[in-house]
């Protein structure tokens, strides 16, 4: 499994329209492996969105950037208006994710620690808008 990291600058203005286009696609994403993505923003607001995208192999993620459907996203406008960097990979190299997490204790206040995950980065970077 791998793990890409973009980071991203999305005019604050297009930000709902970026977040939808994101949503709009998952589809056709997940026809082609992708197994999530995420889109986080800094909690004050003030720095670039990351987005984070897991596929299940650097092969899946190839075949990906090479399919038509994914030209045709990127040709979007609401794509063309978004600042992209270079793409990071990592290999999963340990930790987990769980399918759910568990509801906060009631009785004492406590809730429950968020996933961990180690990786290291390898080599590969994508610029293929």
């Amino acid at each position: 499994m791998i793990v890409c990291w973009r980071t991203v600058s999305v005019p604050a203005h297009e930000r709902d329209r970026y977040l939808q286009w994101t949503a709009d696609g998952r589809t056709v994403r997940e026809t082609h492996g992708i197994l999530a993505e995420w889109a986080l923003e800094p909690s004050d607001g003030n720095d670039d969105t990351v987005v984070v995208t897991v596929w299940p192999s650097h092969e899946a993620f190839d075949a990906w950037i090479a399919t038509p459907e994914r030209d045709a996203l990127t040709a979007s406008d609401v794509h063309q208006v978004v600042d992209y960097r270079p793409i990071t990979r990592y290999d999963v190299v340990g930790g987990y994710t769980t399918s759910t997490r568990p509801a906060p204790s009631t009785t004492t206040g406590a809730t429950s620690a968020p996933s961990r995950c180690s990786s290291t980065t390898t080599s590969s970077t994508v610029t293929r808008r």
